[in-house]
């Protein structure tokens, strides 16, 4: 049950660091990302699977923006005539700043300085003013074309029939004042994804729950309620810090971790937008792709099946009605699971991108102030899917079946989309 990777304890200053980059910003993607978490994240309290979208907006656009001027790829969605000395970072400064502005008008104070800031260290010129020009004009026809997408519409589903194997909200336990709270976005089961055709675009890919009686569950049950437990006795201090660590905003996790490879690896303004809209994309689709699943098969919770096993025919899951799992669950259906697809999808993306899986790659983590390195994108799928059932919030099966889908998401979207100038791209 262990994955590799280095572990860093970060604490005061140096956790204020890691949190921003690997080092200074270098290129307004960058600058763009630490505004991004501020505003979608720690101010706009998005939850993960949401806080996906709202980067995916801005990222899209920014990379529409910059590929405007340098003109190695294929459009996203948007492309404008421009000079190829407009300022790259000017467009994609104007083109975040205002996609941001439109689904947060809320902040327009802190997001008109940051926009005034990131201007401001660009030298005023023909250059910068066409980069601008550039950058609000593909914001505006991006916009335009997500109109009515359905973000964060009103969307409430009758909640199933309680029994064994169905879902039922969850209390916040170990919270030292639990409360039940409602399911959460529902509505991104409907949302118009932004490279797929549709949210249950592979949901008949999908394989149903394992029967409460297969061996399959009978494995998974026994194994999370032996390592998720608040007070397990098999997990090793470090499996626990591995569930806790991924627990934080995986957005925030990942646009941190984009900034650490934006810096490590040399990337221009071009490159880093490329990279930014590949991954935030992934991330996007695969989480709407993976709460249509959730939302169909409505499976239990492992706190749920746990304290209810008596309800389920198998007498080798036995019950424990004051199992209590080492991290708070998410308040949406457990199957398949949203870390397992999102990180298999990304980490596709990021190997596509580099062209190799063995790249240096570090995440940092607000909940146990420590940064996580790894050799290899694929040990970060397996860290992942170890931390959730660590957590105590899936099963190994529902970890898995998630890496399937959001491989599939992120073979679809590299099919289609960020193909070169010239290349074959499909359409659908």
């Amino acid at each position: 049950m262990n994955a590799p990777h280095q572990l860093l304890l970060i604490t005061g200053s140096t956790l204020a660091m890691a949190l921003g980059s690997a080092s200074h910003a270098t290129n307004a993607i960058v600058d763009w990302h630490t505004q991004m978490e501020s505003a979608v994240v720690v101010t706009g309290k998005k939850s993960p699977s949401v806080a996906f979208v709202y980067f995916a907006y801005a990222d899209i656009a920014m990379f529409d923006a910059v590929n405007s001027i340098d003109g190695r790829f294929q459009p996203f969605a948007v492309r404008v005539e421009a000079s190829r000395d407009a300022s790259e970072d000017a467009a994609a400064s104007v083109a975040a700043h205002d996609v941001l502005l439109h689904y947060l008008p809320l902040q327009q104070a802190t997001l008109d300085l940051a926009l005034s800031t990131s201007l401001g260290a660009i030298a005023d010129g023909p250059a910068k003013t066409e980069g601008m020009r550039v950058g609000q004009s593909v914001a505006a026809q991006w916009l335009a074309l997500r109109s009515g997408d359905g973000l964060e519409a009103s969307v409430s589903f009758p909640l199933p029939a309680p029994g064994p194997g169905v879902w039922e909200p969850v209390p916040t336990y170990p919270s030292a004042n639990p409360i039940t709270p409602p399911p959460v976005a529902e509505w991104q089961a409907r949302f118009k994804p932004f490279a797929l055709r549709s949210a249950d675009q592979f949901l008949d890919r999908v394989s149903p729950p394992p029967a409460l009686t297969s061996v399959i569950y009978t494995r998974d049950f026994n194994q999370t309620k032996s390592y998720g437990a608040l007070n397990s006795t098999v997990r090793t201090p470090e499996q626990s810090e591995i569930g806790l660590f991924w627990t934080d905003n995986p957005a925030a996790q990942y646009s941190r971790a984009l900034r650490g490879l934006v810096a490590s690896q040399r990337l221009n303004t071009a490159q880093a937008a490329r990279l930014g809209a590949m991954s935030f994309v992934a991330l996007a689709d695969s989480a709407t792709a993976c709460m249509n699943a959730k939302y169909h098969f409505w499976s239990w919770r492992p706190l749920t099946a746990i304290r209810n096993a008596d309800s389920n025919a198998n007498p080798d899951t036995v019950a424990d009605p004051n199992w209590v799992p080492l991290a708070v669950t998410p308040q949406h259906p457990e199957y398949p699971a949203n870390h397992g697809c999102v990180t298999e999808a990304l980490m596709d993306a990021l190997t596509a991108f580099f062209e190799s899986d063995e790249v240096p790659y570090s995440v940092s983590s607000t909940v146990t102030g420590s940064t996580h390195s790894f050799d290899s994108f694929d040990d970060v799928v397996k860290e992942v899917d170890h931390a959730r059932i660590y957590g105590g919030m899936h099963f190994h099966h529902s970890v898995k079946e998630g890496n399937k889908l959001g491989g599939w998401v992120a073979s679809y979207l590299l099919a289609h989309k960020f193909c070169r100038v010239g290349e074959a791209c499909p359409s659908d």
